[in-house]
């Protein structure tokens, strides 16, 4: 079959599998997490605040219950989270040094890697690692995600914000 032969199939089969489409999915971003400080791009000097306001969640902390409505916040500095279902622990599942420490990860080690749960509605980074030379722009990522009881995450929601950071 030549190239033009493949092309036709290849429509064909598009246009008759209606079923395999993406219909009935719901795209609606999740409003309830708000990153309020700082603004988004804006440039800032360190201590910096992270402050957020979440709506239609009940802020229980690390309880260990299992409910989508309540739990607290995982807090990532220049990292991504981790994905749904996952707690905290996934992130460093790998790292040896906390396979061979009874315990591990505890606040203090995840803290290390820029990983912080909080019940708080506010987190203060004292300092930041400098991430660009003298001719770029220094600038971080903060996403907040929701935890339940477990610390694992809850779905899809998450809120990021990107700032710049004013060195003296």
């Amino acid at each position: 079959m030549g190239s033009r032969g493949r092309r036709t199939l290849a429509i064909v089969l598009l246009a008759t599998a209606p079923g395999c489409g993406v219909q009935n999915l719901n795209f609606v971003q999740d409003q309830r997490l708000e990153i309020v400080e700082p603004s988004d791009r804006e440039v800032v000097t360190e201590p910096i605040t992270i402050r957020w306001t979440i709506r239609n969640f009940e802020v229980t902390g690390p309880d260990a219950a299992d409910r989508t409505d309540a739990g607290y916040f995982g807090v990532f500095v220049d990292r991504a989270p981790q994905p749904p279902g996952r707690d905290l622990a996934w992130l460093v599942r790998d790292d040896p040094r906390c396979q061979r420490t009874p315990g591990c990860p505890d606040e203090a080690f995840l803290a290390q890697r820029n990983i912080h749960g909080t019940s708080d509605t506010s987190l203060v980074l004292e300092s930041l690692p400098h991430l660009a030379d003298e001719d770029r722009r220094d600038v971080h990522e903060v996403t907040i995600v929701l935890l339940n009881g477990r610390g694992q995450r809850i779905g899809e929601t998450a809120a990021t914000v990107e700032f710049e950071v004013e060195r003296p």
